[in-house]
């Protein structure tokens, strides 16, 4: 069951009864706000929050309060206490996270709606200006005197993305329409749970001739919401569906899967499986979308659905560079019924790994979950890494290439945005870490001491350290480990969970080989197609490609890890 923390005893850190050990995993959110149950956006993070404890069992603490003076000292008591990750959802406390999160090396944080540039802070980014967009779209349509308004909480990235986009939607529709905007920060302290003051401004809004109201400002939304119902005009909510709150006047939600986001990030913690310290999450991957349900279905006509639907379908085509439909696999678009894909031989993990008992890997798990989406079967062959590159075209149509090799561009395809491969559509993506031997003695400045040990075509490629440093490639993680043991090698750069992993189950690397750096760079693992597959279906490619973007963050996927690390 989840822990409450009472403020009384965040007052003094010291007064906490247990300190977690430092290599626990325990995990803690701190609202920034003092309503939780709000029906909106920190509602939300609790549902990921307990969906995470009922199914893996592992409890949570929580602390609200929406004072700053209190929100630090309570966030310095949790690291104190041992809490990590520390889950800091809203932009408006993202100075107090910046000041204390260098002071507690060994604690994750996890910032909601926000960047932090700091080696111990992970962040979810939510693109929120694609279904504000939407909103925008559907609001033109709903409004006899072209004048509609926002209603933000306060004027942080995540809010003023979603009011550009709700106001581009709009204008998109009605090039001379007019969108108002106001913010309650200005009229109120608590930007985020004044209901009151939110209700009172959209009466003001409403008298003001504007026919519908986006209220973006958690919980204090709801009183914009019961404005739009006193005055027979119409609303949309945010962060949740909260079309049910007044059928009828509510146009639709423009909804952040904050609880899906939370459920992954703890998922992605607790195995250390980030891809990178950023998640992006857009209309591509399931991260916002708008409800539509019983409740605003009356308000649409199915001339205005499938409206929404094109525009949608153009949003994700231009964050591809594809012109046309991407969402789905229409009638008109040619398919195969099936793909052959070559998976290098090199294990993986635990994204790939082939073994008697088959293919395995969270990798295959998402081509697998793509496989089903689009009704298309998915055939793999297990081949060395540069036959795999020469058999695209030949024996088979995609190879899941972990490298930007001159084999693979000149027989294979990428998903691509701006001319460069897109790591937004890649497979999979992992951090490469440094590797040495324990009695090595301190590293300092000199870390990457030669010889190193590199991955095949890594992204080590672009480090101005190893300039004239002498490397060797090494296709396997257990060869490169088993070169520092016998001398051949003084740094290796590896996969770093397969590296881990290695030196923890194995008894030779146990004890012997430590981790100095966790991330030197970044490697990628795309599903390259053959130029003669992509030229036969363009559409289908870039569709595909579109769908494992969508898989690669969503909580089926990596709801099911946890088999590999047993």
């Amino acid at each position: 069951m989840r822990q409450w923390i009472l403020f009384l005893w965040l007052a003094t850190p010291g007064l906490f009864a247990d300190v977690l050990p430092s290599d626990s995993f325990a995990p803690a959110i701190l609202f920034n706000s003092a309503i939780v149950l709000d029906g909106s956006y920190n509602e939300s993070l609790l549902a990921g929050m307990e969906q995470f404890e009922q199914e893996k069992g592992v409890p949570f603490a929580q602390v609200a309060t929406a004072d700053p003076d209190h929100y630090r000292q309570s966030l310095e008591s949790l690291a104190v206490a041992g809490h990590s990750p520390i889950i800091v959802p809203g932009g408006g406390t993202q100075s107090i996270v910046e000041t204390v999160a260098p002071s507690f090396p060994q604690t994750t944080f996890i910032s909601i709606g926000y960047q932090v540039d700091a080696p111990n802070v992970r962040s979810i980014i939510f693109r929120e200006w694609g279904g504000a967009y939407l909103a925008g779209v559907l609001a033109a349509y709903h409004s006899p005197n072209r004048k509609v308004a926002f209603l933000g909480g306060l004027p942080v990235r995540s809010v003023k993305e979603l009011e550009a986009g709700f106001r581009a939607g709009f204008n998109r529709v009605l090039p001379d329409g007019q969108v108002t905007s106001l913010y309650l920060s200005e009229y109120t302290e608590r930007p985020w749970d004044d209901e009151n003051k939110a209700r009172e401004l959209g009466r003001q809004l409403f008298s003001s001739g504007n026919d519908i109201v986006f209220a973006a400002a958690g919980g204090s939304g709801k009183g914009a919401l019961a404005a739009a119902a006193e005055a027979d005009k119409l609303a949309i909510g945010v962060d949740r569906n909260q079309n049910h709150l007044y059928p009828g006047h509510v146009l639709t939600s423009v909804v952040k899967h904050l609880d899906r986001a939370v459920y992954v990030a703890l998922i992605s913690e607790r195995w250390q499986l980030w891809r990178s310290h950023v998640k992006r999450l857009g209309l591509a991957q399931g991260g916002v979308s708008i409800s539509i349900d019983e409740n605003n279905q009356p308000l649409l006509s199915q001339d205005i659905i499938e409206e929404l639907q094109k525009n949608r379908s153009r949003l994700l085509a231009e964050s591809t560079g594809l012109a046309g439909d991407t969402d789905g696999v229409d009638q008109d678009i040619a398919k195969p019924q099936s793909l052959t894909v070559a998976v290098p031989e090199e294990v993986r993990f635990p994204f790939i790994q082939a073994d008697e008992s088959g293919i395995t890997g969270i990798a295959i798990d998402a081509l697998s979950m793509v496989s089903r989406q689009l009704g298309v079967e998915f055939e793999y062959r297990v081949l060395p890494t540069r036959r795999g590159a020469y058999s695209l075209g030949e024996s088979v149509d995609g190879f899941i290439a972990i490298s930007h090799s001159d084999d693979t561009e000149a027989r294979g395809v990428f998903p691509m945005r701006d001319g460069n491969a897109d790591e937004d559509r890649a497979l999979m993506t992992w951090d490469l870490a440094a590797f040495q031997l324990i009695n090595q003695g301190v590293v300092d400045a000199s870390m990457l001491q030669p010889p190193l040990t590199i991955p095949p075509g890594s992204g080590t490629d672009n480090l101005t350290e190893l300039q004239g440093l002498e490397t060797h490639v090494i296709g396997s993680v257990e060869r490169q480990l088993n070169m520092l043991l016998r001398g051949h090698a003084k740094t290796a750069l590896a996969d770093a969970l397969h590296a881990d992993h290695l030196i923890r189950s194995r008894p030779e690397f146990a004890g012997k080989i430590r981790k100095v750096a966790a991330s030197v760079s970044t490697e990628s693992s795309y599903l390259v197609l053959s130029k003669s597959f992509y030229h036969q279906y363009p559409e289908f490619s870039e569709i595909l490609w579109n769908k494992l973007s969508e898989i690669r963050e969503s909580v089926e996927l990596w709801d099911g890890v946890d088999r590999y690390f047993r």
